[in-house]
C-alpha cells in the first residue's frame, strides 16, 4: 500500500518511508522428516526464510496465517517451532501466527506456544501494535471445516480494536478469505460470515486485509479496502486450470508496506 503524496525532482515519484510486514501462508508442515503431498514444504520455507533475510525489507513483523501444520499434530508444531527459531527469528522482527484449517488449536498452542493445557474450543486472536500500525490477528479457524467463521464475539472484539487504534492504520489478518481466488471450486473455502465482517470494516478505516488458505495470489477490494491473499509456501494452484484444479512447485510470500 503506497501513496504519491511528494515527487522527486526528476519527475519520479519519491515513495515514502513505511512499515513493512511480510506474510507467509499455508506452510503445510509436517512432522520432521515427513513430505506432505509429497513435497519438501518445511524446505520450502527455509528457501523462503533464506530468501526474505537476504533482502533490504527490515520487516516490523512476519505474519504466518494459518495452516501452519499440515495435520495440526503436535510433532508438526514441534517442527515449525525450530523452523521459526532457526530461519525466521533471525530476520529480527516478531513473528506473528494464527490458524487455519489445517490446524489444531489445542496442539498449537501446547506445542507451538508452549501453553501447558490448551484445547481447540478458545479462538486465538491478538493486536501488535508499532508507532504507526496496528495489526489484528483474527481467527477463523472452524474445527473439521475448510470453511472459515468468526462469530458475533469475535467480530464484536474486531470492531473495539478497529475503533481504538488511534492514528495507527490498521491491517487485518485472518486464514480465509471473503472473496473467490479464481481457481474453480464451489465458495466453500470462505469466510461464511463475510457480511458481517464486511460491515465491520466498512465501520472504520482500514489499510489492508491480509488472508491466505487460497494458494492463489489475488487482490481485490472488499470492506472499503485492499483484499489480499499470498501465495502459499507449501505448494502452489494454476489459475488458470478451468475445470477441477492443477497444484505444481513453488513458494511464494507477500510484503505488504503500509
Amino acid at each position: 500500500m503506497m501513496h504519491d503524496d511528494a515527487h522527486a525532482g526528476n519527475g519520479v515519484a519519491a515513495i515514502p518511508s513505511g512499515e513493512v510486514f511480510v506474510q507467509l501462508s499455508d506452510l503445510h508442515i509436517g512432522a520432521e522428516g515427513t513430505l506432505p503431498y509429497g513435497t519438501d514444504t518445511a524446505g520450502n520455507l527455509r528457501a523462503v526464510a533464506a530468501m526474505i533475510r537476504s533482502m533490504d525489507l527490515r520487516p516490523a513483523a512476519v505474519l504466518l496465517t494459518g495452516d501452519l501444520s499440515d495435520k495440526g499434530d503436535p510433532e508438526s508444531y514441534r517442527h515449525l517451532r525450530s523452523i521459526v527459531a532457526e530461519e525466521i527469528e533471525p530476520i529480527g522482527c516478531p513473528v506473528l501466527t494464527i490458524v487455519g484449517n489445517h490446524d489444531h488449536r489445542g496442539a498449537f498452542r501446547q506445542a507451538y506456544l508452549g501453553e501447558s493445557s490448551a484445547d481447540d474450543s478458545l479462538a486465538y486472536n491478538y493486536t501488535f501494535d508499532t508507532d504507526k500500525t496496528r495489526v489484528v490477528m483474527c481467527d477463523s479457524y472452524v474445527t473439521g471445516s475448510v470453511y472459515g467463521h468468526l462469530g458475533p464475539e469475535q467480530l464484536n472484539w474486531l470492531d473495539d480494536q478497529l475503533a481504538t487504534a488511534d492514528d495507527r492504520v490498521t491491517i487485518v489478518a485472518l486464514h480465509h478469505p471473503s472473496v473467490p481466488r479464481g481457481v474453480p471450486r464451489a465458495d466453500d473455502y470462505l469466510l461464511d460470515d463475510r457480511a458481517d465482517f464486511e460491515a465491520v470494516l466498512l465501520r472504520h478505516r482500514v489499510g489492508a486485509i491480509l488472508c491466505g488458505h487460497s494458494h492463489v495470489s489475488t487482490a481485490s477490494s472488499f470492506g472499503g479496502t485492499v483484499h489480499v491473499t499470498a501465495p502459499a509456501t507449501a505448494y502452489l494452484l494454476d489459475p488458470s486450470v478451468r475445470q477441477g484444479g492443477r497444484a505444481f512447485a513453488g513458494a511464494g510470500f507477500s510484503i505488504c508496506t503500509v
